[in-house]
This record gives C-alpha cells, sequence and structure tokens, in this order.
C-alpha cells in the first residue's frame, strides 16, 4: 500500500518533468542542427541530393495565382503575380528529432541548400532563377523540402483577336529545370496544379478556366500552367462599338438631307472622317503582327466601304440637283425610276401623279414633263378642258428619287452587316 501510494505521489511530478523535457526546442537545439548539416556533415549545396547520382530527382510545381496585373495586346505579354510552391526531397537534410530537442522542422535561407534552378521558360525579360536570397526554404526532419518563390511573371501569350473584343485567349507559364535534363531532374506537377483562393478580379479579364500539364520535351521537362481568359467588353462597346454602329446610321442619313440645305457633302466626308478616327483606335489596341484579321476590324472597314460610295454618290447627287432640264434633258431611264420611287411611296394627295410608260413612250417622251393616269387626265379636261395641265420633271425630282433609293439600299446593307458580324463574334 505504501508503495502504490509513493507511485501515485511520484508519478504525476515525473510526468510533469517529463513534458516539458519532450517539447524542449531550444535555439541551442536548433544551432546544434544547422551545425552538424553544414559543418560536420559537410553539406554542399552543388551536389544533387541524393545518394545515388543515377537517379533522379523528382520535383513537384504548383502555382499560386494571386492576380493578373496587365494583358498587353500589342506586346503579346501577360502580366501576372504569385508564387510557385515547389517541393523535393533531400538526401542530407534528414535528421533525427529526438536528437535535437524533437525539431521536426527548421527554415534555412534557399541560397545555403540545393535547390532546382527553375525558370520561366516563355518569359519575356530576361532568363533569371526564382526567388531571392531574403527567402527561405522549408525542412522537414525526413528530408522533404518545400520552396515559396514569390515573384511577378512576365510571360509570352500568342493573341488572337479574330472575335475581338468577345474573344477568349489562353496563355501559359512554363517553368523548368534549366541546367539539368530529364533523367537528372524531373519537374511534376504538384497536387493542386493552379491555386486560386487568394485571386483578385481584374477589371479586364476574367478566368474561365485553369489547366495544368507536364511537357516532356527532348532533353527535359517542363510543367505548363495554362489559363484561358475571357476579355470584359462593355468598355470596347460603349466606347467604340455604339458609337461606330450610331455613325453607320448616320452615314444613311446622309440621303435623308435635302440637297438644297448645302451641307450634303462637308456632312458627309465628316461622318467618314470619324469612321475613319474610330478604324485608327481599334487598330491601335491590337497586336501589329498578328496573323489573323479582327472581325471588328472588317466591319469597321466595310462602313468604311459604305461611307466612301455615299461620298460619291453624294457629290454625284448633287451635281444632277444643279443641272437644267432645258439644257440638260433627264434620260427616260431616270424619269421611269422617278415613276417607280413615287408608286412606292404610295403619295395619293391631290398633286397629279406620273404613270409608269410603256417602252415606246419612253423613247417619245419629252423629258422636261409628266404623264398622266387616265383618271388624272379626264379631271384635268374637266377642270380646264381648252388648257392641257403639265406638271413638270426636274433634276431635283431625280435627285430625291435617287436619295430615297439609296437610302434604303444602304440601310438594310448597314442593318445586314452589323447583325452578321456580331451574331459571329458573340
Amino acid at each position: 500500500m505504501e508503495l502504490q501510494k509513493l507511485v501515485s505521489m511520484v508519478l504525476p511530478f515525473l510526468m510533469i518533468m517529463y513534458i516539458p523535457k519532450a517539447n524542449a526546442q531550444t535555439s541551442d537545439d536548433a544551432k546544434n542542427l544547422l551545425h552538424q548539416i553544414f559543418n560536420a556533415s559537410a553539406y554542399n549545396k552543388a551536389v544533387r541530393p541524393i545518394y545515388e547520382q543515377t537517379m533522379t530527382t523528382n520535383v513537384s510545381i504548383e502555382f499560386y495565382l494571386t492576380s493578373i496585373l496587365d494583358f498587353d495586346s500589342q506586346k503579346e505579354k501577360l502580366t501576372t503575380s504569385g508564387f510557385l510552391i515547389i517541393s523535393w526531397n533531400d538526401y542530407y537534410l534528414q535528421w533525427t528529432p529526438a536528437t535535437y530537442g524533437n525539431l521536426t522542422s527548421v527554415f534555412i535561407p534557399q541560397d545555403n541548400v540545393w535547390k532546382p534552378d527553375i525558370s520561366l521558360q516563355n518569359g519575356v525579360s530576361e532568363l533569371k532563377g526564382l526567388g531571392s536570397s531574403s527567402l527561405f526554404v522549408y525542412v522537414l526532419s525526413d528530408g522533404a523540402l518545400t520552396w515559396y518563390p514569390v515573384g511577378i511573371f512576365e510571360s509570352t501569350c500568342g493573341i488572337d483577336i479574330t472575335y475581338f473584343p468577345f474573344d477568349i485567349q489562353t496563355c501559359t507559364l512554363t517553368f523548368t529545370a534549366w541546367s539539368y535534363t530529364k533523367t537528372e531532374v524531373r519537374v511534376m506537377v504538384g497536387k493542386k496544379g493552379i491555386i486560386l483562393d487568394e485571386y483578385e478580379e481584374n477589371s479586364e479579364w476574367s478566368i474561365v478556366d485553369t489547366s495544368v500539364d507536364t511537357l516532356e520535351q527532348y532533353t527535359d521537362a517542363a510543367v505548363v500552367f495554362s489559363i484561358k481568359l475571357k476579355r470584359k467588353p462593355l468598355f470596347v462597346l460603349l466606347n467604340v462599338i455604339l458609337p461606330v454602329i450610331m455613325l453607320s446610321l448616320l452615314n444613311v442619313c446622309i440621303f435623308v438631307l435635302p440637297a438644297e440645305s448645302g451641307e450634303k457633302a462637308s456632312f458627309s466626308v465628316t461622318v467618314f472622317l470619324a469612321l475613319a478616327v474610330f478604324l485608327t483606335m481599334v487598330t491601335a489596341t491590337l497586336p501589329q503582327n498578328s496573323e489573323k484579321i479582327s472581325l471588328l476590324g472588317i466591319y469597321l472597314v466595310i462602313i468604311a466601304g459604305f461611307s466612301t460610295v455615299i461620298v460619291i454618290l453624294t457629290l454625284f447627287i448633287l451635281r444632277l440637283n444643279f443641272r437644267n432640264v432645258d439644257e440638260d434633258p433627264i434620260p427616260p431611264c431616270l424619269i421611269q425610276l422617278q415613276v417607280i420611287v413615287e408608286k412606292v411611296r404610295c403619295r395619293k394627295c391631290n398633286k397629279l401623279r406620273p404613270a409608269i410608260m410603256s417602252e415606246t413612250e419612253v423613247h417619245n417622251f419629252d423629258p422636261g414633263y409628266t404623264v398622266y393616269t387616265q383618271d388624272a387626265t379626264s379631271a384635268v379636261s374637266q377642270s380646264n378642258p381648252t388648257t392641257p395641265h403639265k406638271s413638270k420633271i426636274t433634276w431635283n425630282h431625280i435627285c430625291n428619287a435617287l436619295d430615297f433609293i439609296f437610302f434604303w439600299i444602304f440601310l438594310i446593307a448597314t442593318f445586314i452587316t452589323t447583325v452578321a458580324i456580331f451574331s459571329i463574334c458573340s
């Protein structure tokens, strides 16, 4: 009984004394561990961290993406920020935790240990290693190392501008161990690939999808992180596309403006110059060396072509408007055209309207006067049977008829072009 009582009194005391001793991890333990690794064991960071140097060192990479800083379409350059999670095993960085106060992990400056010379293969700037001397490597007692090099990555990204501004681009970041072959250092994909836990949304681009894959090249291996980006088109819609559509409508409205106003030619030229300015603006935002053509650029060229034709037709109509019927008789074909336009416009008023003439009547017709329908002729005869009434067709009437025809032709053509282009883009 006394022995049991003694044990019951001493055992709690021993447990209290044992627990702090078991968990003690002092700075001296860390110093002794590092001294043992780098001095007593003569650790050499130039030696690949594997006992059998003929074997391959496996390195896994994950990419923690935090933001997309910029996507320069002209330079075809993607700028991202984030850090890599690079893991591998070092045979020479192993120890028994119980020997060093149960110390299971330490942080060692990255320049003091061997690390794979991972670099961005498709980088824009000069080729350089990851990380800096201020970063540390996290080391576990079993020799597992984890490195977190942070930085801003500038990578090339080919642009497909066909459906601009409703385009989707796929950009890649390719990381490889530059100095080693794949038989020495094999770069592999980590468990999570691309991590977006703390990603900050970009104002111009949104991430549609991400993927990661291993690229087996001839002498080395690489990890390719792919980011599929979709452009947010609201800015281009409000500042480029909508003004261009409005200008295309103004372009057609030139034929509504009367020739007598004196502003028809200047208005048409002004609209053409405005379209040229917008074409220049869109061209400035697109890559100059692109092998494909933007549908928006094609649309602007078509609308500018319409505007060019409209300017030419406007000048032609203005020249016809100032002709004199007595000096320049109206050709019968234009008279017939004016008659058809009057029929289409369905003007039912007290004014006399010409009838559609036969081929013989067109050849024998006096270009300065109209022909009447049977009802209109009888009405004139009853009102004044002795004085024939003549309604003179002038070049101004012909110009109005041409304006009416061209207005509908270009309005329909502009509508079809706009719907066709933007239905394909979207």
